[in-house]
């Protein structure tokens, strides 16, 4: 049994459908005493409401292990996009100059100019504006 730090006595009244379901699920919390139930089950409702969620719940310690997992994840996979993002940037140049024939020199050019743009746009590429602000003019 757990130690309680200032236990104090009060006096809940139950209605008798909550209390016959709350004697089905004691043994699935594995508690010892009703009073330890009662006070699990505060537990989760407060840590609930607290998170104000309305939709599913879980506690912290999972939260923050998903989190810690996930980071490493999600990093890489944001090197990535930006990554797709510069050659999507770069493609919309190619197609709008697609009768150009590109050398290296140029390729590298575009690319280094890609980069710039959506370092700047923050990965949101408009291909419309993107062209209009080129249309006419060559690489």
């Amino acid at each position: 049994m757990e130690e309680l730090k200032n236990p104090v006595r009060t006096t809940v009244y139950l209605d008798e459908e909550i209390l016959r379901r709350c004697h089905i699920l004691f043994g699935e919390a594995k508690v010892d005493s009703f009073s330890s139930f009662v006070r699990k089950a505060l537990d989760c409702y407060i840590d609930y409401l607290v998170t104000d969620q309305s939709h599913s719940f879980i506690s912290e310690e999972l939260a923050k292990t998903i989190r810690d997992e996930v980071r490493p994840i999600a990093s890489r996979l944001s090197k990535g996009l930006y990554r797709y993002a510069i050659l999507i940037d770069m493609l919309c140049q190619i197609i709008a100059y697609q009768d150009t024939e590109w050398s290296a020199e140029q390729l590298e050019y575009v690319k280094k100019f890609a980069n710039a743009r959506v370092a700047k746009s923050k990965g949101v590429i408009d291909l419309k504006t993107l062209l209009d602000d080129h249309w006419g003019k060559r690489i």
